[in-house]
C-alpha cells in the first residue's frame, strides 16, 4: 500500500467532506427558515360594525395551573369574556393545548388567570363551563378551548366583549395582546392584517418579522382595531418566508360554546368522569 498517497487522499478529502456537511447544514437551515411568502394581502374591507375603541388597560392574563401535588406553574395566556349582550356574565378563556383538563391519571385541580403587571389581578377557577375542547392536531383551531366559570364577582374593566360580527373580515387590522410570562410579566401588542376566515380558523399576517419572542401567548386574545372588541383567540402559528402567520379560534365559535353549556363540572369532577369513561370503555371492549 502506497501509504504517501493515502495520507495526500485523506488531506484533501477531510477538509472536502467537512465543506460539503457545512454546505448541506447551511442548504437544511435555509429550506426550514425560509418557506415561501405570504399570500396578497387582502384589501381593506367595507366594515358596517359600530366603531369602539381599543381597551387602554390590561386585558392580557397568564395562565397558572396546578396538578395534584405539585405547585403552580405559568403554561400560557388567557383572558376574560362576555357575549355582548350579556356583559355582566363572563367567562374565562384559555387553550386546551396548554394544560388539557381531564386526565385521572395527573388531575388538574385549578387554573389561575393572573391579569399581567402591573395589575396583579388574579381570578382562581376550578369549575368549567361546559365540557371543554382538546389540543388541535389538524386544521380547525375551533376545538381546542376551555371555558372556566368564575366562582366570585369579576371586576368590569378586565372583560372584553365579544364581537357580535363572530370573526373580522380578511384585509381587516386586528391588534394581539399577549401575556409575557415569566419573570419580567407585562403585555405586548402585537398588530397584523386578516389573511383569511373561515370557521374553522382565523389566519393573521403579522406585521413585524418572525422572531423567536414572538412564537408563544397561545390563548391571547384577538382584538378589532375597527369595533375594540374580542374577534379571536390565538392557537398556532406558521412562517411563511421570514413573515409570521397566526392562526386564531374565531370568536364566534366560543360564543356558541358558552350559549350551549349544558353543565359545569369541576376540574377534578371532569376528570373522575373521564376515569368512569376509561373504566366502562375497558369493561365493554373486546380483544
Amino acid at each position: 500500500m502506497n501509504l504517501r498517497f493515502v495520507i495526500n487522499g485523506l488531506v484533501f478529502a477531510i477538509p472536502l467532506a467537512i465543506a460539503a456537511t457545512g454546505v448541506a447544514l447551511v442548504a437544511l437551515r435555509v429550506r426550514a427558515v425560509v418557506g415561501p411568502p405570504p399570500d396578497p394581502t387582502p384589501p381593506p374591507p367595507t366594515i358596517t360594525a359600530p366603531r369602539g375603541p381599543l381597551p387602554d388597560g390590561v386585558v392580557a392574563f397568564e395562565e397558572w395551573v396546578r396538578f395534584r401535588g405539585e405547585s403552580y406553574r405559568w403554561v400560557g395566556c388567557g383572558f376574560l369574556m362576555a357575549r355582548s349582550d350579556a356583559p355582566a356574565s363572563p367567562v374565562g378563556v384559555t387553550t386546551a393545548h396548554s394544560a388539557p383538563p381531564g386526565d385521572p391519571n395527573h388531575v388538574l385541580e385549578s387554573i389561575q388567570l393572573r391579569a399581567v403587571q402591573p395589575s396583579g389581578y388574579t381570578l382562581e377557577f376550578s369549575t368549567l363551563y361546559g365540557a371543554p375542547g382538546r389540543p388541535r392536531s389538524g386544521d380547525d383551531l375551533t376545538v381546542d378551548y376551555v371555558l372556566l366559570r368564575p366562582s366570585h364577582a369579576v371586576e368590569s374593566g378586565y372583560v372584553l366583549l365579544a364581537d357580535p360580527r363572530g370573526a373580522p373580515q380578511p384585509g381587516e387590522r386586528v391588534s394581539l395582546v399577549k401575556c409575557v410570562g415569566g419573570a419580567t410579566g407585562g403585555q405586548h401588542v402585537l398588530e397584523g392584517t386578516v389573511q383569511s376566515v373561515d370557521t374553522a380558523a382565523v389566519w393573521v399576517l403579522m406585521d413585524a418579522p418572525f422572531a423567536p419572542a414572538e412564537w408563544s401567548g397561545s390563548g391571547s386574545p384577538l382584538l378589532s382595531q375597527h369595533t375594540g372588541q374580542v374577534v379571536g383567540m390565538l392557537i398556532a402559528g406558521m412562517l411563511r418566508g421570514t413573515s409570521l402567520l397566526l392562526g386564531m379560534h374565531p370568536v364566534g365559535s366560543l360564543v356558541e360554546k358558552m350559549t350551549t353549556a349544558e353543565s359545569f363540572p369541576t376540574l377534578e369532577e371532569f376528570a373522575a368522569s373521564r376515569r368512569q369513561d376509561t373504566i366502562g370503555a375497558d369493561l365493554f371492549s373486546v380483544d
